[in-house]
């Protein structure tokens, strides 16, 4: 199976409300040479403010976010979705994309009527080169170099660690520049690293991930807190009922004795801190769970971490305990009230699903009739915003009127929920900004942007 590498450039660092700006791809083969490459940027929403300091770092001026040439956001995310689809299916990977480009994606895919599992789904599959390189700079240290940041800490981030490895990185935070740094550090994973990258790729399957850790074997755990790794013994030890990719595992440096015993009440207090005895893997997200052989020294005898391992393993009422534990420790969300927060609030019938299709192919006049069809209120609300946002003369001047007064409350703050950055909070932000010779033009074209349309929204 090939690959599909991207990366985003956003508004900001909100998942829920803020929104990708340019998208880039590079596809590959198994081998990681590059067949094909796209790139796209979009205009700004016109209810998301940008965070002053992504733009400083992106280099996005207030005009490209306007600049009429550029395809609207809605335009961007079909063209994405499109290219998407004709190279499936494939390991979509990027840096750091499970944490954060991943949810950007599918926030992005959602508000445009998409389906939101487009990048695992149709026998895709997900996979993290920064989870790659955090297993090489701890289990093959001599592989890649780690660079130290200003704190004079070491750093995993893609635009210290490229170069640092030998990639010309001189255009950081470019979409396609970092897609391209990112297939670099790959490769040198892959080629300097043999034995970890062969212990990971195969937890791009959820299915691989439960096998291993519910082997009864103990596993080498790998983990990042705060910028710092953690290394563990540990073994499969439940699963929650409410969420089969949410899986326990048990810290194998403590004493199993008192935690088998303890209630669920107990269990899940065993979850919490940070010398917590049960610990969480997540089998849709590649965690770093690899055989024993690749372990550093962990200062414990292997045969007391192989006879802990097979004491927990061995006791199955434990296990439905700990499973329990976990869904009572971590709930399903509270039902939220912004239609952007409400997206994992379960799956569009087959009914609406064709209606979503349908949307996407007919006239906005059409559209505008059809987005009351749905039977999700979250699909109506999205499909009146989407008419809005593009065609608003095609809507009725009442719904016209009644969104024109959310989009001003959205910018000033006004609306009774957070729903994201307010040009009030982005002054803010703009004001905590250092200026010198270097940004005094940009951050002065920023700020009159935020003022212009801050007096736009009062008018």
């Amino acid at each position: 199976m090939g690959y599909i590498f991207y990366d985003t450039e956003t508004t900001g660092t909100d998942t829920t409300f803020d929104q990708i700006l340019q998208f880039a791809a590079i596809r590959t083969d198994a081998d990681l040479n590059e067949l094909d490459r796209f790139e796209i940027r979009c205009r700004l929403l016109p209810h998301v403010v940008p965070a002053p300091g992504a733009l400083l770092a992106t280099r996005v001026t207030p005009a490209m976010l306007t600049d009429p040439s550029l395809p609207t956001h809605y335009e961007a995310m079909l063209k994405i979705a499109k290219t998407l689809r004709e190279w499936s299916p494939a390991i979509i990977v990027g840096y750091n994309t499970l944490a954060f480009d991943e949810p950007l994606l599918r926030q992005a895919f959602y508000q445009t009527l998409q389906p939101i599992y487009l990048t695992n789904t149709g026998g895709n599959r997900r996979a993290d080169v920064l989870r790659l390189a955090q297993v090489a700079a701890v289990l093959a240290p001599n592989a890649i170099t780690v660079p130290i940041n200003h704190k004079e800490r070491p750093t995993l981030r893609l635009d210290m660690l490229a170069p640092a490895n030998g990639f010309a990185h001189e255009n950081a935070h470019d979409a396609l520049a970092d897609v391209e740094a990112t297939i670099y550090m790959a490769r040198l994973i892959r080629d300097r690293a043999p034995a970890v990258w062969s212990a990971l790729m195969p937890l791009v399957e959820k299915s691989e991930v439960q096998a291993r850790v519910f082997s009864g074997e103990p596993l080498c755990f790998v983990e990042y807190h705060m910028g710092r790794s953690f290394v563990r013994p540990v073994v499969g030890c439940g699963i929650s009922p409410d969420n089969p990719t949410m899986l326990g595992v048990f810290d194998l440096t403590k004493d199993p004795e008192p935690v088998l015993n303890m209630d669920v009440e107990q269990l899940v207090e065993a979850m919490q801190g940070p010398n917590r005895a049960i610990r969480i893997v997540s089998s849709n997200k590649m965690p770093a769970v690899v055989d024993m052989a690749l372990a550093p020294d962990l200062n414990m005898p292997q045969a007391e971490i192989v006879r802990r391992a097979s004491q927990v393993a061995r006791d199955s009422q434990f296990a439905v305990r700990v499973g329990q534990a976990l869904a009572q420790r971590y709930p399903p969300w509270p039902a939220a009230d912004i239609v952007e927060a409400r997206m994992y609030e379960g799956f569009p019938s087959r009914a609406d699903t064709a209606r979503m299709a349908a949307f996407h192919t007919a006239s906005w006049i059409e559209r505008a009739e059809l987005f009351d069809t749905f039977e999700d209120n979250r699909l109506r609300e999205l499909g009146r915003r989407l008419v809005f946002l593009e065609r608003p003369q095609a809507l009725r001047l009442e719904a016209r009127q009644a969104l024109e007064t959310w989009l001003a409350n959205r910018l000033q703050g006004r609306e009774c929920v957070k729903a994201g950055r307010t040009l009030s909070d982005a002054r803010s932000e703009l004001e905590g900004i250092a200026v010198d010779e270097t940004n005094a033009d940009v951050v002065a074209e920023i700020r009159a942007w935020i003022e212009a349309r801050s007096e736009a929204g009062q008018g």
